[in-house]
């Protein structure tokens, strides 16, 4: 059944225009926005548990598409607005609960520090999930993966992948268990060169876009390595972590074939 909703005063709308507004808001009512009807396939093809779905007065989306379980909502065009982050307003939002937070598993795993930036937190999401990375670790103050912006930069692998958030001492712990060696993603004085080191079995940490890793975790890691590069002192997070995926998921190809 599809309630009809023409007030932007609505407290469904209200409610819903919190969570996109709010990091607060969204871990209290452990809730997520997404927008638009490619979102929503790969959300239901992720398994996502879909709450609330509203879609825009005269349009009619794939109704397979749609939970039985979900409620539905048909709104008018200023109050889809409402709960839009972006200018041109998708036809369809929806409203997820956030998964469980995962445990950390896996050879392969890419770990951001206060990394800032909501698009870089996305992208780095979506690519983890291309080059087959086992795990992706969140420690300190990195961007909110369930900000509408960082949820659009990983279009929809942030349904998919396994995102891990813990403290940064229980992370050194359990790698340390794990038997993975922990590379410092760095311009350090002696930082040995990507092409040099072994990260077939490894956890590569990413830091800040502005400050790089904090003292504690350089400290801390096995290794510090550094890709090299030429007429620029470094790259943007996520395509540095790009570039140590790349290279992670060919190591392993490499031992699969010997």
């Amino acid at each position: 059944m599809m309630i009809r909703i023409t007030s932007r005063e609505n407290p469904v709308v209200k409610a819903v225009a919190k969570l996109v507004k709010s990091r607060e808001e969204r871990r209290e009512k452990g809730l997520f926005v997404c927008e638009g009807e490619v979102m929503l396939k790969e959300a239901v093809s992720g398994g996502a548990d879909i709450k609330e779905v509203f879609i825009r007065k005269g349009k009619s989306p794939d109704s397979g598409l749609i939970p039985q379980s979900a409620a539905v909502y048909e709104v008018e065009d200023h109050v889809l607005e409402k709960i839009s982050d972006v200018k041109t307003t998708r036809d369809v939002i929806f409203t997820c609960a956030m998964p469980k937070g995962g445990s950390l598993f896996g050879e392969r795993v890419i770990v951001l520090e206060n990394v800032s930036d909501p698009g870089n937190v996305g992208t780095i999401v979506r690519t983890s999930e291309a080059f087959g990375m086992d795990s992706v670790v969140f420690l300190g103050s990195c961007a909110d993966l369930y900000s509408p912006k960082t949820i659009r930069a990983t279009m929809g692998s942030v349904f998919r992948v396994n995102a891990v958030f813990m403290e940064e001492d229980e992370f050194f712990l359990k790698a340390q268990a794990m038997g993975l060696t922990v590379f410092a993603a760095a311009l350090s004085p002696g930082a040995q060169e990507i092409y040099s080191v072994d990260l077939g079995k490894a956890a590569v940490m990413i830091g800040n876009e502005a400050n790089g890793l904090s003292k504690n975790a350089l400290d801390k890691c096995d290794k510090h390595v550094i890709i090299p590069i030429s007429g620029i002192q470094s790259l943007n997070a996520a395509v540095a972590a790009s570039v140590f995926m790349y290279e992670m998921a060919a190591c392993r190809r490499r031992q699969v074939k010997v």
